[in-house]
């Protein structure tokens, strides 16, 4: 099954999103999830990261829960927001 993390920065953490991108990229390199496509969210063209989007295949809710839990992002309180949601694709 196919789930959409969609996942918003708490205001004035562009700092803390740097310091825990390495972390954060060898996470998602481990293989810990099967990620269909990633990327950041930008402000706009200027290329400021203000959150994390994500398309997973996974079993279940659950399962991606705690992938997301397991991000160095989420563990160091980066995000304000997150939607978890399954995704039914149809087109593309």
């Amino acid at each position: 099954m196919l789930y959409v993390r969609l996942c918003l920065d708490k205001p004035g953490t562009e700092q803390l999103r740097n310091q825990h991108r390495s972390a954060h990229r060898g996470y998602l390199a481990s293989g810990v999830a099967e990620l269909v496509q990633a990327g950041p969210l930008m402000a706009s063209d200027d290329g400021k990261n203000i959150g994390s989007f994500m398309v997973i295949e996974a079993d279940s809710l659950p399962a991606v829960q705690r992938f997301h839990d397991d991000d160095p992002f989420t563990q160091a309180g980066l995000f304000e927001e997150v939607i978890i949601h399954r995704w039914d694709k149809h087109i593309g």
